[in-house]
């Protein structure tokens, strides 16, 4: 499912399928994660899917619901995205947002978190617009059709990926990937998003400058890089950073967000500062929409973990590019 370690393991999948000659997910390029060579279901009949489901090992990976919607949008709607600001952002703010500007409604570069949780809302209740990586899970996977062996979680990712491995026999895969898995995530990550952040190009919507700052806010945001990491470059010099000087300022940028406590720390912070902007009313949309996952994949999904004071909206920080 998008937005749960998918560009992961469709790299895995490569290897695992003999569809690809490198010995770690990491060694793939996250853009060539799609295709690769893999057969799907896609073509297949209904026997034999039926067939395959029988006989195999099935596995999940699941994420808290309001962590994955939040994940979603800083990934596609906060972070430097065309495609996404095309066609969700300028629909979500020219139905959601009173008087938006002429630059708004044709970009759709600047759709708050607030304003995308409505048009989450409006799209479940409506079934209208819906994207995949914004759905609830049990619609991606149907728990209750499909008898899952393994189910992973976000919240344990490295763990459970271990442990899945290591039930299909996969050692040398196992033993490659238990060497320090999240410090090779976290430089997966940084060289991903330096290569999308620099060659993404120019555009009206936002200047170089700004790109570059959400996406070293996206960094703080995630915790792989410390919430005190000030952005390294002038608006002058970020026309002609390149995606290795982005890359080894993300690097320098880590800091104390190497302790994985005070990772989680910033994450959670994050969290609390963008449900904050969100109506109680629109809060208890979502746990309506969130029930069936939050029941099935025994999430807690109490309101007042993600919005503690409930009509207090936090100071900017996460979300306030300007001060990065």
């Amino acid at each position: 499912m998008e937005k749960i370690g998918s560009t992961f393991w469709r790299r895995l999948f490569q290897i695992i399928a003999g569809a690809s000659d490198k010995e770690s997910p990491f060694d793939i390029a996250p853009v060539a994660a799609l295709g690769g060579g893999v057969k799907t279901f896609a073509k297949r009949s209904f026997d034999h899917i039926i067939s395959v489901l029988q006989t195999s090992t099935k596995f999940v990976f699941t994420r808290d619901p309001y962590l994955r919607l939040l994940s979603g949008y800083v990934d596609k709607l906060f972070s430097p995205n065309p495609t996404f600001w095309k066609s969700i952002g300028t629909y979500a703010i020219r139905t959601h947002r009173k008087d938006p500007s002429v630059l708004s409604k044709k970009c759709g570069h600047d759709l708050t978190f607030a304003e995308f949780v409505k048009y989450f809302i409006h799209s479940e209740e409506n079934n209208s617009k819906r994207d995949g990586h914004f759905i609830p899970m049990y619609d991606h996977c149907r728990p209750c059709q499909v008898k899952y062996d393994i189910i992973g979680k976000m919240e344990s990712f490295e763990a459970d990926t271990l442990f899945i491995l290591d039930k299909l026999g996969l050692k040398e895969l196992h033993d490659r990937l238990s060497v320090d898995f999240r410090n090779q995530t976290n430089i997966d990550s940084f060289k991903d998003q330096s290569n999308h952040v620099i060659g993404s190009g120019r555009t009206e919507c936002l200047s170089n400058y700004d790109k570059q700052k959400r996406m070293w806010r996206k960094m703080q945001i995630r915790g792989t890089i410390s919430k005190h990491s000030k952005f390294p470059f002038t608006k002058k010099k970020s026309n002609s950073v390149t995606s290795n000087d982005y890359y080894q300022a993300l690097l320098r940028a880590v800091g104390d967000a190497k302790d994985p406590d005070i990772a989680q720390k910033y994450r959670m912070e994050a969290v609390r500062e963008a449900y904050s902007t969100v109506s109680y009313n629109d809060m208890r949309k979502l746990q309506k929409i969130f029930k069936p996952d939050c029941a099935v994949f025994s999430y807690r999904c109490n309101i007042n973990d993600y919005k503690p004071i409930k009509g207090k909206v936090l100071k900017p920080f996460y979300f306030d590019i300007s001060t990065a």
